[in-house]
């Protein structure tokens, strides 16, 4: 059988470029007794990618060059060999960037597992195939287990979450809202910052590319920092420290402005608010909150069908449309979770 896959050709130096991919055709090997054949209906393209296409990952393997990737896909089985599958079950996977891909379908474990490991989801109510990638993707269950497992959020004290306008931010404001927690974040143009105050409900918002971020966070923060959710860059990290209130959190969901200059953390100079304020800040993966999967999907499902929580996607047509979708993650062309559509 023919299929296709985008395979990485070159390391990119910087933010990723679109002749650093290729988009081959493949011969899918016979099913052997065991195997499955899917067919991907959609892939999740995130900002930890641009990590693997280093050549030394710190926390995963790097991307192979000329070979297939991996990253968060939904998919139907068409065909099975494996009496544990059935044709047209729905199952997500770690083997994206690929319209078909076999799989002997090894148990599935917390996201972190071979490019073949697989398991079977069902749409239940109103779930579509893609939410399990966005509205129950890693990015959500990285805001909701950080903010809901990993912190304490308090009713009236105030939050900072950085990048709203992404899958992370966006989902950690409205976490954070919910919870009665006074929101303030950032966002790099005027209509992801109007989306923030009008759609996700945010108290304060700002444009950190035309604010000066430590003023506008004092101006927008009055009483101090109580919790922050950081997802952008030490920059904003910095700016925060000075404000935050004693014996409080940072939580570091990630920090997508370091990612395509070498993953080094640099322009803190500051650092002894931590210590005068005895502040904590933690990083964490949120496989560490995995035995909080179920209540996840049935926070975030009631929270969504209630509509307490907007979900905003930017969605590319056609698996040769992937490396585009993926550098929107780094030339600020990106607004919410963003999927590539596979088929129907």
């Amino acid at each position: 059988m023919k299929s296709r896959r985008i395979e990485l050709v070159a390391r990119p130096d910087g933010i990723p470029e679109l002749e650093q991919f290729r988009l081959v055709d493949v011969d899918l090997p016979e099913l052997e007794d065991g195997q499955i054949l899917v067919k991907n209906l959609a892939m999740s393209v995130d900002p930890y990618m641009r990590r693997s296409m280093d050549a030394v990952a710190t926390d995963m393997e790097p991307w192979p060059i000329k070979a297939a990737l991996d990253g968060p896909s939904i998919g139907r089985v068409v065909e099975s060999k494996n009496p544990q599958y059935s044709v047209d079950d729905l199952v997500e996977s770690m083997s994206g960037w690929q319209e078909h891909f076999v799989s002997d379908g090894d148990e599935f474990i917390a996201y972190i597992s071979s490019n073949t490991a697989i398991v079977k989801r069902e749409l239940t109510g109103s779930l579509k195939p893609k939410d399990y990638l966005s509205l129950l993707g890693v990015a959500s269950q990285t805001a909701y287990f950080g903010l809901m497992c990993g912190a304490d959020m308090v009713a009236g004290e105030t939050v900072v979450v950085s990048s709203g306008a992404g899958t992370v931010g966006s989902i950690g404001c409205q976490i954070a809202k919910i919870n009665g927690m006074r929101v303030i974040s950032s966002a790099g143009s005027r209509e992801k910052v109007a989306w923030l105050l009008k759609d996700i409900g945010v108290d304060e918002a700002f444009n950190y590319k035309e604010s000066a971020i430590g003023d506008a966070l004092e101006q927008a923060c009055p009483n101090g920092i109580d919790l922050v959710l950081e997802n952008a860059s030490p920059e904003h990290l910095s700016a925060c420290l000075p404000l935050m209130n004693e014996m409080k959190t940072l939580l570091i969901a990630g920090m997508v402005g370091i990612y395509s200059s070498g993953g080094k953390v640099k322009n803190i100079d500051n650092f002894e608010f931590v210590l005068d304020s005895f502040l904590r800040i933690k990083s964490y993966p949120f496989m560490e909150f995995l035995d909080s999967y179920d209540k996840f999907v049935a926070d975030m499902t009631n929270w969504h069908n209630e509509g307490k929580l907007v979900i905003k996607e930017t969605i590319f047509d056609g698996l040769e449309a992937a490396p585009k979708a993926l550098r929107s993650l780094f030339d600020g062309n990106s607004f919410g979770k963003v999927l590539v559509k596979l088929a129907d």
